[in-house]
């Protein structure tokens, strides 16, 4: 760029886990441009995942219709909230004078706000390329100017939702000392489950390692926690449907891995450079498997059937998942947590 940037605005919507594989390109232009005015704009339902982080000056949020939980998403209704919205949000933040807007949503409500803040240095998230989402939004950034930008793994969460966090772990059974292990069965199909029996004898393998277990997330683990819980419960923290979005960074700061089926909460955990295990199954992973030596990505792409975006396995045996074995991942995990 000709000039140092002094003001900056990142724009992401909508799904968490693509928000969060924002943060470490954002986490990078922090350190590049120490001095300048980063806001980041989010939609209501990723507002606490993004409030956990310090490298953001303000945050702003789209509430009024972008709210998944007020009826339904494409209504008529809905859609004219959300253009009230993005018109209203455009509006208040022309008065900010940004120099840059790097627009990572890509959609016509975030053009809308990115069109009335009358910025004209800009960029935008290419949302079909076939590769890693997180680096795409790396050039995104690099399209705008920042050519020094990459993904930064060393993300700075504030120091009180470090500190619940561990407390909510310790109220649960931790006692601070022993490595915890992030165990994570929410895959949303059949396609994209590792399963609770595979995930039991992961933590067997890990339990008589010396490690605690955790599950955190929806009430949707509920199930699996209890099926974990049949097998470990001494070893388990069940923090299953207890916990807020905003919490989850905070607790994620004192794990030492994470094992888990294609979710939100794993590139949480990649963003903040938590060694893991992805499980993707039938999701695509050209944009889903994302770089770093901490992560590992099994997927489905050496398959003729692989990247099939089915919630059903035209085999009926999930076979892209079923093929890795517990102690399989167990020496994966055990590699990127070295």
């Amino acid at each position: 760029m000709n000039s140092l940037p002094q003001k900056i605005l990142v724009i992401r919507l909508h799904a968490i886990g693509d928000a969060a594989l924002t943060l470490p390109a954002c986490c990078s232009l922090r350190e590049v441009h120490p001095n300048a005015q980063i806001d980041y704009l989010s939609s209501v339902n990723a507002r606490g995942l993004i409030s956990a982080f310090s490298m953001f000056d303000h945050l702003y949020v789209l509430e009024q219709g972008f709210d998944p939980g007020e009826g339904k998403y494409d209504s008529a209704s809905k859609k004219l909230a959300r253009l009230t919205s993005a018109s209203r949000m455009g509006i208040e933040l022309r008065k900010n004078n940004y120099n840059v807007v790097i627009d990572l949503q890509n959609s016509k409500y975030s053009r809308i706000v990115r069109k009335l803040t009358g910025t004209e240095r800009y960029s935008e998230l290419e949302r079909y390329e076939s590769k890693a989402h997180s680096l795409r939004v790396i050039d995104a950034f690099h399209r705008a100017g920042f050519e020094k930008i990459e993904n930064e793994f060393s993300l700075k969460i504030f120091e009180n939702f470090s500190v619940n966090g561990k407390e909510l772990l310790t109220d649960s059974g931790w006692d601070g000392k022993k490595k915890i292990v992030l165990l994570n069965p929410a895959g949303a199909y059949e396609t994209r489950m590792w399963g609770d029996e595979n995930y039991s004898s992961l933590g067997g393998l890990l339990v008589n390692e010396g490690y605690m277990l955790l599950l955190l997330g929806t009430e949707k683990l509920k199930h699996s926690a209890e099926a974990l819980a049949a097998y470990h419960k001494e070893n388990i923290i069940d923090l299953a449907g207890k916990t807020s979005l905003a919490e989850v960074p905070g607790i994620l700061s004192h794990v030492s891995g994470i094992v888990s089926d294609d979710s939100g909460l794993y590139h949480i955990a990649w963003a903040m450079g938590k060694p893991g295990v992805l499980l993707l199954g039938a999701t695509r992973s050209d944009w889903a498997c994302q770089p770093g030596d901490h992560g590992v990505c099994l997927n489905s792409g050496d398959l003729e059937c692989g990247n099939c975006m089915m919630e059903k396995c035209k085999w009926g045996d999930v076979r892209c998942l079923k093929r890795y074995t517990p102690e399989m991942v167990y020496e994966l995990l055990g590699k990127v947590m070295e």
